[in-house]
């Protein structure tokens, strides 16, 4: 039993190298959306609304940057409120950066596979977050840990799509192209690979024997 309490409580206090690695891209990507690079790289997305840029790109790198930190055990172990309340202000940026970014997926370049790609990304990361939170609400930790690994999963398709977009071009030539195939490669990967993760892990993410 001793031995059982030591190794939660040093699984408890050191993350792996897959978080950090994780931290340091959400906190590089999440940095430049608040910095609001994007939006000042490109032309509003939707006629008439210029403010839904900075909105999405900023709410959004927000949740990145707040996001990774729920990962941490040792956080929730030992700092509860502090969990709670990065919480919250996730599932807030989540909701502003999920609502500007569906009208925005109205509006993007490439037609419909765009359209459904990111808009399809925007209504399932609002709602992998409002289940979430509604579990929590409700004190149902497990449920709630499960759906926010998805929520958080969807969120790193900012991650993605920056890694992924220039390969596209280059490999179809086409930047036209590579944005339509990037609209959904950019998160269904990302869901799959959660769902994978969750299926082999348990309720405090260490793997199932």
């Amino acid at each position: 039993m001793a031995a059982t309490a030591a190794s939660q409580t040093a699984y408890a206090g050191r993350p792996g190298w897959a978080w950090w690695v994780l931290c340091v891209l959400a906190t590089a990507v999440g940095g430049y959306g608040l910095l609001l690079q994007d939006a000042r790289a490109a032309k509003a997305a939707v006629p008439g609304l210029p403010w839904l840029d900075p909105v999405h790109f900023a709410a959004g790198g927000l949740a990145l940057v707040v996001g990774v930190w729920g990962f941490r055990r040792d956080v929730l172990a030992r700092a509860r409120q502090w969990h709670r309340r990065l919480g919250q202000i996730y599932c807030l940026a989540v909701l502003a950066s999920g609502l500007a970014g569906l009208v925005m997926a109205v509006f993007s370049t490439g037609g419909l596979p765009t359209h459904l790609g990111f808009g399809l990304l925007a209504v399932l990361w609002l709602a992998t977050t409002g289940i979430g939170w509604r579990h929590i609400h409700h004190r149902e930790v497990v449920p709630h840990r499960r759906w926010m690994v998805r929520s958080y999963a969807l969120a790193c398709a900012a991650i993605s799509l920056r890694v992924e977009l220039p390969l596209l071009v280059f490999a179809t030539g086409s930047f036209g192209l590579a944005y339509q195939i990037v609209s959904w490669a950019c998160w269904v990967p990302n869901l799959l690979f959660a769902e994978w993760w969750l299926a082999r892990t348990d309720h405090a993410g260490r793997w199932r024997s």
